[in-house]
């Protein structure tokens, strides 16, 4: 009796298809063994198909290969994306690490900007403390410039009254050498605050001859303003007044 293949093929096509749905679950990872794998390498090669069933078995082929490919189709549609891990190990697909890259430089773009204004306002503010130090350096010189100016005024000022008063105490020296007539004659004629300030630096044995040829109007008030700058030098600063309550009253005779 001679043997029917077609359900033969029939049977190795489900087989087949079994295998691969099994291999699509496992990804790919199964491995034909047992006896059946042998006896189908042992098959006699002298068994041939009549046309009716190499085309039945070829139909089925193609039903089955177009299975299989509509089911892979369907398996390569549910693919993971490819992913990247970032430092952190953190999973990221590729289309997101490409938007964080452009975050990142834009991020990098601005705080090197940023940095740019900060260095530019740096060298503004070193700009303003040399301006600033250069101002206080011309203040100083300037400062030294008015108290040399000052040093020298007060030195000629000193120089001049020193040489004032050496001329007066040689006026002095010369009015105490003159006879006391003459001296008092000119006393008479003098105005009253020079005629003080002579007085007051001519020694007082002198003086007394002077006073004694002198106007008795104008010896009585040189002596009252005499008393008077010698109180006024006897009495302590803040007990001086210099209101004209303070001054003596002439009172005639």
């Amino acid at each position: 009796m001679r043997l029917r293949l077609l359900p033969v093929v029939l049977v190795a096509a489900v087989a087949l298809l079994i295998f691969k749905s099994i291999g699509l679950v496992t990804q790919g990872h199964y491995a034909l063994t047992g006896t059946e794998f042998a006896q189908a390498q042992q098959a006699d090669p002298n068994l041939q198909l009549t046309p009716d069933e190499e085309a039945a078995a070829r139909r089925a082929a193609d039903s089955l290969f177009a299975s299989t490919s509509g089911v892979d189709g369907e398996n390569n549609g549910d693919v993971a994306e490819p992913t990247i891990k970032d430092r952190d190990g953190n999973v990221i697909p590729l289309d997101q690490t490409d938007e964080n890259a452009l975050s990142e430089r834009a991020v990098l773009e601005r705080l090197s900007q940023r940095r740019a204004e900060l260095d530019a306002y740096s060298a503004q503010l070193d700009t303003r403390a040399d301006l600033v130090a250069a101002a206080e350096a011309r203040i100083e010189e300037r400062m030294a410039t008015l108290e040399a100016l000052e040093k020298r005024v007060q030195t000629l000022v000193d120089q001049f009254d020193a040489k004032a008063d050496e001329q007066f105490t040689a006026l002095v020296s010369m009015y105490e050498n003159m006879k006391p007539t003459d001296a008092a004659n000119v006393f008479n004629q003098l105005d009253p605050n020079v005629l003080l300030r002579l007085a007051s630096n001519i020694s007082p044995r002198k003086m007394s001859t002077i006073l004694a040829a002198m106007d008795s109007v104008q010896a009585q008030q040189l002596t009252i303003r005499l008393a008077n700058l010698n109180e006024a030098a006897a009495m302590p600063a803040e007990q001086m007044d210099t209101g004209t309550d303070a001054l003596p009253q002439i009172i005639g005779q």
